[in-house]
């Protein structure tokens, strides 16, 4: 039998038992690692149903230079509606503020403050 490494029964035993001993350690280090509390970092928010006036959007779309795929993150904008709120950009030019969203077809009050967290306008000289 050609064997590179030429342990004994009991060496195998005890380098199997360092093995799991060690990824057992390592696998509580990781989980501790998520469990743990930094303060400095805020906790995550999850709003469901309608929106909390204390809840804070994860992410925000730029209006002006996000692609449709990219609006389609935001809840309550679908495919569709990504689809018209980039082909008004491109027609009637760069939104000055995010309320000049409503200025699209499909986009009514109701839908504007359901997606208005998520928005931003950034100026072109920033």
């Amino acid at each position: 039998m050609n064997r590179v490494f030429a342990f004994s029964s009991a060496q195998l035993k005890v380098l199997v038992f360092l093995v799991c001993t060690l990824m057992v350690i390592a696998t509580v280090h990781i989980i501790r690692g998520f469990a743990s509390e930094d303060p400095t970092v805020s906790p995550m928010l999850v709003a469901t149903g309608e929106i909390d006036p204390g809840y804070t959007p994860l992410f925000m779309i730029d209006i002006n230079l996000s692609p449709a795929d990219s609006m389609e993150l935001v809840p309550g904008i679908g495919p569709a509606l990504a689809s018209r709120i980039v082909a008004y950009r491109d027609s009637a030019g760069s939104f000055r503020e995010v309320p000049d969203i409503v200025k699209v077809p499909g986009i009514g009050n109701k839908t504007y403050e359901k997606i208005k967290p998520y928005l931003k306008v950034t100026p072109w000289w920033n």
